[in-house]
């Protein structure tokens, strides 16, 4: 495998971590954000407070529908987020890490 390829492919699979860690933050904070608005500490009646917010929602729940789908809400606790970030760690740990140290063990 020439230097090149090598290099493009490793960057490339260090890309894909860096969107899958932004797509966990996303959750992270989307979560954290649903409570905060639960125990009433952020006022979502403020413009600007809604507009992030709705933001937020929006792109978690397009992330959490397909795990909601098969996995709905269990007495009222919605474990998606935490099955997503499972997922995602699984990905980067078995699938990125590992591709990355075989195309730098075969580019020498």
């Amino acid at each position: 495998m020439s230097p090149f390829l090598a290099i493009f492919l490793i960057n490339l699979l260090q890309l894909l971590a860096g969107i899958l860690s932004f797509l966990e933050l996303i959750v992270v904070i989307s979560v954290v954000v649903s409570w905060l608005i639960a125990f009433d500490i952020i006022n979502v009646r403020n413009r600007m407070v809604y507009q992030i917010v709705s933001t937020l929602e929006n792109i978690s729940d397009r992330l959490l529908f397909p795990i909601r789908r098969f996995l709905p809400s269990i007495a009222g606790i919605d474990f998606s987020p935490l099955i997503f970030l499972f997922l995602c760690g699984m990905v980067q740990q078995l699938l990125l890490a590992p591709l990355a140290g075989q195309i730098r063990s075969m580019a020498g």
